[in-house]
């Protein structure tokens, strides 16, 4: 996640800052907590441990979502903010990733064609292209190149779902007045979304970027990477979830590689980074979060375009014990005014 530290108001802070600062706390008051929504607790963080024990599994998720389509999140849902932060992992990943290092660190003699990696619309709402990064600096820096066609930002920038209604609010606030917030704001599958489209703006500023034309759907994008690959005579291996999407472009001559979607665990080991981007994710698609007294806001009424480039949460700390002691905090003096 990107260090953002604009204040757009005193509520408004960024993700990295604040969160950060709020673990360093509680792994000194209290290691051990959970992180609540507006269905009860999702999961409980052990700071000292280094775990997240996940608290509903599928079947339940789901239950609880049932007769909400659309306006509150599912199981699916769920599992793409524990993949997007990653908490959790494909079984595969590690393997694909270091294979794509070891083809980039190769010299002219080792591999005569270059090499150019690109991801599907899924892979940058699970946030794919990020973890490739991260994976890649402990070891050596991705040095490669990256194509991407038109078509996967197209689907990823196009409109899904629009804003909630009047009903669909006044439905909400019956069940939580914290909805309120959610006012001309857009709905769950616009906000996963959002989360691909704010790691592709990341992504292509951070690395060799192409983007070429292509129309949408599996087909074309996998024939425009075909097209490119002869064109250019390099090689193109493309990283997906979709079974479908891993057959046509094998048909067109690039190199698919397949991850799986992981199963919920009841408990995954997680570094800090990845419980503070799990915060930030699981309050973009809830809404909204409630850590030890904290509400963090991933919508809220007048959100704006730079909230969601900056990753700015909404932040109202209820307790006074915790308000006052977070104000003694040195850190908090620039990312948040209490």
């Amino acid at each position: 996640m990107k260090n953002s530290s604009k204040i757009l108001n005193p509520n408004l802070v960024s993700l990295s800052g604040y969160v950060t600062v709020l673990l360093n706390y509680l792994y000194e008051k209290d290691p051990y907590f959970e992180i609540k929504t507006n269905i009860g607790s999702i999961a409980a963080v052990d700071l000292e441990k280094g775990f997240v024990r996940i608290h509903l599994n599928e079947k339940e998720f789901d239950d609880r979502a049932f007769g909400y389509e659309g306006i509150m999140p599912d199981s699916s849902n769920f599992k793409t903010a524990l993949i997007s932060a990653g908490i959790l992992k494909s079984e595969k990943q590690e393997v694909v990733f270091r294979e794509i290092i070891v083809e980039f660190g190769k010299n002219l003699y080792e591999r005569p064609r270059l090499l150019y990696v690109s991801f599907d619309t899924n892979a940058f709402i699970n946030r794919t292209s990020f973890h490739l990064q991260t994976f890649a600096e402990r070891i050596e820096r991705v040095l490669g190149a990256f194509v991407v066609p038109d078509g996967i930002k197209q689907e990823l920038f196009s409109e899904k779902a629009g804003k909630y209604g009047e009903y669909e609010l006044r439905e909400l606030m019956i069940k939580d007045k914290r909805f309120g917030e959610f006012i001309n704001q857009p709905k769950v599958i616009e906000r996963v979304f959002k989360i691909g489209r704010a790691e592709f703006n990341r992504f292509r500023t951070s690395v060799r970027f192409e983007e070429i034309p292509s129309g949408t759907g599996d087909n074309e994008i996998a024939k425009a990477l075909g097209e490119f690959s002869r064109r250019r005579n390099c090689d193109v291996w493309l990283i997906t979830f979709d079974h479908a999407m891993y057959e046509i472009a094998a048909g067109y001559g690039i190199r698919p590689l397949l991850l799986d979607f992981p199963r919920i665990k009841r408990r995954v080991d997680a570094e800090w980074e990845n419980i503070r981007d799990f915060i930030y994710i699981a309050a973009v698609i809830f809404g909204f979060v409630t850590i030890s007294g904290v509400d963090i806001f991933g919508v809220w009424r007048g959100k704006k375009p730079d909230d969601w480039n900056n990753e700015c949460v909404k932040v109202l700390v209820k307790n006074e014990n915790l308000k006052k002691d977070l104000k003694i905090l040195r850190e908090i003096k620039d990312v948040l005014k209490i």
